[in-house]
């Protein structure tokens, strides 16, 4: 009956080992297939569209800063606005 009990633990001891090893070694990494090459052609039909992203966005840039070039003297006006309501207020109060 020990040497059942003893095999046993043995046995649990073993195995918890050889789980903790198998988690803390480093998997095998997976081979990575080679990257074609691209063709010239590609290449340059790539940097045309670049390009032509490229000149996009800077127009939409340019109509960005437009709008809140607007934006900005619209809260301007906004403010104007509000300091001469404030100023009615307090002199319709004292008169």
């Amino acid at each position: 009956m020990r040497t059942v009990r003893v095999f046993i633990i043995s046995a649990a001891m073993l195995a918890c080992t050889v789980v903790g090893i198998a988690q803390t070694s480093e998997p095998t990494p997976l081979p990575m297939p080679a990257r074609p090459i691209p063709v010239a052609a590609d290449t340059a039909k790539e940097e045309a569209e670049m390009a032509a992203n490229i000149k996009e966005l800077q127009e939409l840039k340019a109509l960005n800063d437009d709008i809140l070039k607007q934006q900005q003297a619209t809260l301007d006006q906004l403010d104007e606005l509000q300091k001469a309501a404030d100023q009615l207020r307090i002199f319709s109060k004292r008169g």
